[in-house]
């Protein structure tokens, strides 16, 4: 009997036990899956709000360069017209004017228009260049560095290797803008005094480098904090485009924008 009593107490035990391990495997598990749970909808959310800001990026952008459009528009058609009819009426007044003074400061004054109507060409030209549409992306970024060039801030060299070929226009517009910003960069905080643009026309291929003598940076930190790497990041997506850039400090920045074109 004393047997039979132990034993039932060591199957008890054994039970127990089981038990004990089916229930603490089953804690684990629930434990485990909701975790994988948990995570699954951090990532989840993470790529819901990542794909929210890429959105919320892209529409700013498109939002600027439909405001871009339509300043250049109005500096183009309103303010240049304006200023050149404003030209006309002070060359009257000097030609009509009887004392030297006057006509000493008509002359000046329509020196100082030259100078108006020249910037405002500059800026209409920056905000929507005309080469672009109309003779291809070489020629608007040469006509990018010839602008820059004549303000005596830094040198720009450009060079083109292949033939020229027109591909879809908000394609040429976003690398348009990628290498106009990589430009104003350089200008604004790399203190570069020398950028050079290589474009290459290889089939359906198109390759551009830009690069600059600044005092470059750390990579790891401005993709952490700098919101201008973004936008050049989603301006290549726009584009179709593949983007790369390498800088250290003391070394420059150099800027990869690939893509293939559509036959």
């Amino acid at each position: 009997m004393e047997g039979t009593g132990n034993s039932e107490l060591l199957f008890v035990y054994l039970i127990g036990t089981i038990g004990m391990l089916l229930l603490a495997g089953g804690i684990f598990f629930f434990f485990i899956a909701y975790q994988k749970r948990l995570l699954n909808k951090q990532l989840e959310l993470n790529r819901v709000v990542r794909n929210q800001q890429e959105e919320i990026i892209k529409n700013t952008i498109q939002a600027q360069e439909n405001e871009r459009k339509r300043i250049a528009r109005d500096l183009h058609d309103e303010v240049g017209a304006m200023l050149s009819v404003v030209k006309l009426t002070v060359g009257r007044i000097e030609k009509k004017a009887e004392a030297e003074r006057t006509k000493e400061l008509a002359n000046e004054t329509k020196a100082y228009l030259d100078d108006v109507i020249l910037q405002v060409r500059r800026i209409s030209r920056s905000l929507l260049p005309p080469s672009l549409e109309k003779l291809g992306l070489y020629f608007a970024l040469e006509e990018l560095a010839n602008w820059v060039n004549k303000s005596d801030q830094l040198v720009i060299e450009c060079w083109k290797s292949g033939e020229q070929f027109r591909f879809e226009s908000k394609q040429e517009l976003a690398v348009f803008r990628i290498v106009q910003e990589l430009v104003n960069n350089a200008i604004k905080h790399a203190e570069a005094g020398r950028i050079a643009i290589n474009i290459r026309f290889s089939q359906q291929n198109v390759a551009l480098v830009v690069e600059d003598d600044g005092k470059g940076f750390f990579m790891e930190e401005k993709m952490q904090t700098g919101l201008g790497l973004r936008n050049l990041e989603s301006r290549s997506e726009m584009a179709h485009a593949k983007f790369k850039m390498k800088s250290f400090p003391g070394k420059g920045t150099r800027a990869i924008i690939a893509l293939q074109v559509d036959e």
